[in-house]
C-alpha cells in the first residue's frame, strides 16, 4: 500500500499561507512600476516637495544698550609683555633666590668622627678631601681630631668648599683657603697673648709626686721639674718629709680665655738647708741653675748618627711647580736608606704618633721649652705618646710611608710651634749662659725669687 507524501513542515498553511501570497503579490506589482516610470518623472515629483533650506532675512534692528564690539587694537597683546619689570617680580629673580648661597657650617668634633666622615656628611667630594690633607701634609694640623673641636667649613654659590678652618687655641687658628689655581693654601691668624705669672708652694708629704699634685702641679709640670734635677737630687732617696718646694709659672689668655697649660719658668726644692734650682732663659727656651750652668742637654744638629745627603733642603717659599700656589718645604729631607736609625735631636716628651695619607707614619716630640721637633715617612715608631725620651735615643726607623718617591727622613725644627730651618737655626748648644746675657738673666731670676719667697710673708 502506497503511503501518501507529507507536506514540508516549514510550508505554513491556512491564513498564514494567504498572508505570504498577498505579499508576494505586492512586491512584484511593485517592481513593475519601477521599471515603467522613467527617472525625469521622480525628479518632477521631487520638485513638487517642500525645499528643506531655509533663508533668514538680515536683522535691520539691534538690542538697545548693547556693547560695541571689540577693536582690532584691544585685542593686541600688553606691551609689558617681553619686557623686564622691576627685578624683585621677575620669574628670573626668583629662580636666582632659590639657587644654593654661601654657607658656614661649625661642626664639633665627637667620639668616633672621622675627617673622611664628616666631608661626606656635608656633601664634599672625596678629591677635595684630598686637596686638604696635600695641603696639610707640611702643617698636620687637621689630624688627629680632639673631641670637642671644631671645624668650619665655608662653601661658594656652586655649593663647593672654599676654606676650611681649625682653632688650635684661643690665640692661633689655621685655615686652608681655597686658590684660584687649585688646591689649597695654607693660612694662619694668631692674637696677641697676654701672659700671667704667679706661684705655687708646697711640702713634701709622701712622694715628691704626690706632694705637687696636692700643690697643685700638673703631671707635665711634675715630669719636668724631676728631669731638670734628677742629676743633681735623688728625688726617692734626699728627699724628707717637710721639704719645702716653690714653683712660679706663668699662663696665658686671650680675651680672658686661657691659652695652653700652666708653664713652668722656675723651681727651688730646700733640702737639708740647700736649694736645688732651676731657672728659665728667655734667649733659647732651655733652663739652667743660679750659676748660670745649663741643666738641659743640647739638641743634636742631625736625628742621625751618621750625615746623609741633603736631598731636599727647607724652604717656606716654594711654589707649587704646576699650579703656582705656595707650597712650602717645612722641613728638611734627608736621604736615609729604609729602616735607618732616627734619633731623638733632644730630650723631650712623644706628645703624638700617627700616620697620614701624605705624611706616612710620623712622631712629635716637645723637647721641653719652645722646641719641638717632627719625623716623618717612618717605617716603624719605637715610642708612644707620653713617654720620656732621651738625646740621642733611637725613636724610629725611617721609610718611605706616606706620598713619596723613595726612602728619605723627613726632619723638622719647630721654635714657638714655628717651623725653622734645622740645619742653621740657632739651637741651644752652650753649656752656660753668655756673659753679656747674664745681666738680664740675673735680674729675671731675682723677680721669681722674690715671687717664691712671698709665701714667708703670709
Amino acid at each position: 500500500m502506497v503511503q501518501p507524501k507529507r507536506k514540508p513542515r516549514w510550508l505554513p498553511s491556512g491564513p498564514r499561507l494567504w498572508a505570504l501570497v498577498l505579499v508576494s503579490v505586492f512586491v512584484l506589482l511593485l517592481m513593475i512600476y519601477e521599471a515603467m516610470v522613467e527617472d525625469d518623472q521622480r525628479a518632477e515629483n521631487y520638485d513638487a516637495l517642500p525645499n528643506s533650506r531655509i533663508s533668514l532675512a538680515p536683522i535691520k534692528t539691534q538690542t538697545p544698550n548693547a556693547p560695541p564690539p571689540p577693536s582690532l587694537d584691544s585685542l593686541a597683546p600688553p606691551e609689558s609683555i617681553g619686557v623686564r619689570q622691576n627685578e624683585d617680580q621677575t620669574v628670573v629673580d626668583q629662580v636666582t633666590q632659590s639657587l644654593p648661597k654661601p654657607r658656614l657650617v661649625e661642626h664639633v668634633i665627637k667620639s668616633g668622627d672621622t675627617l673622611e666622615g664628616i666631608f661626606q656628611r656635608y656633601g664634599f667630594t672625596i678629591g677635595t678631601l684630598y686637596d686638604v690633607l696635600e695641603a696639610d701634609q707640611e702643617y698636620l694640623v687637621l689630624e688627629p681630631l680632639q673631641v670637642g673641636d671644631r671645624l668650619r667649613f665655608q662653601t661658594n654659590d656652586q655649593d663647593q668648599l672654599v676654606r676650611i678652618s681649625r682653632r688650635i687655641d684661643p690665640s692661633r687658628t689655621i685655615a686652608y683657603v681655597k686658590h684660584e689655581n687649585g688646591g689649597f693654601v695654607y693660612k694662619e691668624e694668631r692674637k696677641p697673648i697676654t701672659w700671667s705669672q704667679f706661684a705655687k708652694h708646697g711640702n713634701v708629704e709622701g712622694t715628691f709626686y704626690v706632694s705637687a699634685k696636692r700643690a697643685g702641679l700638673s703631671d707635665a709640670n711634675i715630669m719636668i721639674i724631676s728631669d731638670l734635677l734628677k742629676n743633681r737630687l735623688d728625688f726617692r732617696r734626699d728627699i724628707r718629709a717637710g721639704d719645702p718646694f716653690d714653683v712660679v709659672l706663668k699662663q696665658g689668655d686671650v680675651d680672658g680665655e686661657e691659652v695652653g697649660s700652666e708653664q713652668v719658668e722656675a723651681v727651688r726644692i730646700k733640702v737639708r738647708g740647700q736649694y736645688y734650682q732651676a731657672f728659665l732663659s728667655s734667649s733659647d727656651g732651655r733652663f739652667y741653675d743660679e750659676e748660670g750652668n745649663s741643666l738641659t742637654s743640647a739638641l743634636r744638629r742631625w736625628p742621625t748618627a751618621v750625615k746623609y745627603r741633603i736631598s731636599s733642603g727647607f724652604n717656606p717659599n716654594r711654589k707649587h711647580p704646576v699650579t703656582g700656589r705656595a707650597s712650602p718645604h717645612n722641613g728638611t729631607d734627608l736621604a736615609t736608606p729604609s729602616g735607618t736609625k732616627v734619633l731623638a735631636t733632644g730630650d723631650g716628651i712623644v706628645t703624638r704618633t700617627a700616620n697620614h695619607r701624605y705624611a706616612g707614619r710620623y712622631i712629635d716630640i716637645d723637647n721641653i721649652g719652645k722646641y719641638s721637633t717632627r719625623f716623618l715617612h717612618l717605617s716603624k715608631i719605637l715610642v708612644r705618646k707620653g713617654q720620656r725620651v732621651k738625646r740621642g735615643q733611637v725613636i724610629a726607623l725611617s721609610g718611605s710611608t706616606g706620598r713619596v718617591t723613595g726612602p728619605h727622613l723627613h726632619y723638622e725644627l719647630h721654635v714657638n710651634k714655628r717651623p725653622v730651618n734645622p740645619m742653621r737655626a740657632k739651637i741651644p748648644t752652650m753649656q752656660a749662659i753668655p756673659k753679656d746675657e747674664r745681666a738680664e738673666f740675673n735680674k729675671a731670676i731675682a723677680s721669681w725669687t722674690e715671687m717664691m719667697d712671698a709665701k714667708d710673708l703670709l
